[in-house]
Formats: C-alpha cells, structure tokens, sequence
C-alpha cells in the first residue's frame, strides 16, 4: 500500500513537472526558432529539477544527500529525456505527427520508467 501511494504521489508530482515542462515546450517550439530537440532539452531539465526539489521534499521525504540524490535523478531524467527524444524524432520529425501530443504520451510512457528507477536508485530507503 505504501508503494502506491507513492506512486501515486510521484504521478501527482510528475503532473507540475510535466506541465511546466509542456508549458515550456509549447512556449518555446511555438514563438521562438530553436530547433525542437533543443526546446525538448530545455523544457525537460526545468520539469526534472522542478519534479526533484518536490519528490525530495515531499513524496520521499529525504533528509541527506540531496546533490547525490539530484545527480542521480538528473540522470535518470536523461533516460526519460532519450526516451521522449527518440519519440519525438520518429513520430514529429519522421512521420509528421502533431509535436504537442507526441510530447504528451512519450512524456507519460517515460514517467513510469522514471518512477521505477528513482525509486530503487535515487530515493532508495536505505541510502544514507
């Protein structure tokens, strides 16, 4: 029951993230130049940062380590960054398919891999 409700709260947490992130994303690809990887990029570090300070505090309630901890759940937010890369790249720059909603669903498919490792990595109870 524990685990869920974690889950649970890490989803709720992945939401302000993920809209900032989407926030950006729109902002940044609709009104500026830059090219969509790097809009992705961007957009991604401030939701992964945002989605840190509160998981840090909030969900797991950790007391120690918090650049360790950071460093690690930067890098896990890279292997959801990849993730949603490499969607973007087949789906938006391949085959046409509307930006905003890729970025919406890679963003959700990559959210449950990055709970599972944040979890039993970067928040692991027993890591002092």
């Amino acid at each position: 029951m524990q685990k869920l409700k974690e889950f649970t709260k890490y989803c709720m947490i992945a939401c302000v993230g993920g809209i900032l992130d989407l926030a950006l994303f729109i902002l940044l690809h609709t009104y500026t130049d830059i090219h969509i990887q790097v809009v992705n990029l961007i957009s991604m570090f401030t939701g992964v940062t945002t989605n840190f300070i509160l998981n840090y505090h909030y969900n797991f309630k950790a007391h120690s380590k918090f650049l360790k901890r950071y460093f690690s759940f930067l890098t896990i937010g890279t292997v959801g960054f990849i993730i949603v890369a490499l969607l973007v790249l087949v789906f938006v720059q391949t085959m046409a398919w509307n930006a905003i909603i890729v970025k919406i669903g890679a963003t959700m498919f990559a959210t449950v891999i990055q709970y599972l490792l944040n979890r039993y990595i970067s928040f692991r109870r027993y890591r002092v």
